[in-house]
């Protein structure tokens, strides 16, 4: 069985952004056994990190909040999704306010020298919708936000489903799109 952790950056449980995930597991489920646990950072009491350094010291966040659970997931994660809403071209502030606080990952890599994935490089994938039709560098600024957070937690970047204009053409109207979904769980289930 595959644990798949889905962190879900989208305000809206039942939006655009959720429905490509949903589409994704979808064909991930079509491969093989899965076990998903979606984590909705909306509803997470989650500080922002604070610069303190303290992960410099231990490898770990001094804050003790609802980010203890997303840490935990990570960790046990075989695959992971990390789906998310753009605003201004960066992901949504819940998405970029767990990505900040994965601060002690960085620390325990680069500063103490240590591999809290013990050199696992497991798939993952970033899902992006955006309201706004197709505009030059639309999803440009949060592509490199994801993979620099994937780098640091083991994770290796199987494809990214960027969807533009979903205001005007949801995804019920993109069969293409739910397509392009479905091939990208089926991936992430066959990659090594």
């Amino acid at each position: 069985m595959v644990n798949i952790v889905a962190l879900m950056g989208s305000p809206r449980v039942q939006g655009q952004t959720s429905l490509a995930v949903e589409a994704v597991l979808k064909g991930a489920a079509a491969c093989g056994e899965i076990n998903v646990g979606k984590i909705w950072l909306n509803q997470l009491k989650i500080t922002p990190c604070q610069s303190c350094d303290s992960c410099t010291e231990t490898g770990c966040c001094r804050l003790r909040d609802d980010m203890g659970k997303v840490y935990q997931a990570i960790i046990a994660a075989d695959a992971l999704i990390l789906a998310a809403p753009i605003y201004f071209s960066g992901i949504s502030a819940q998405a970029k306010l767990m990505v900040d606080r994965c601060q002690p990952f960085w620390a325990a890599k680069y500063v103490l020298k240590t591999d809290v994935f013990d050199g696992r490089k497991r798939p993952g994938i970033f899902i992006a919708t955006g309201g706004q039709p197709l505009y030059e560098g639309q999803f440009i600024g949060s592509v490199y936000v994801v993979n620099l957070l994937f780098k640091m937690i083991g994770v290796k970047n199987i494809g990214n489903l960027t969807l533009p204009d979903v205001d005007n053409k949801p995804l019920t109207v993109r069969p293409d799109a739910v397509a392009q979904a479905l091939e990208l769980g089926k991936a992430l289930m066959r990659a090594e």
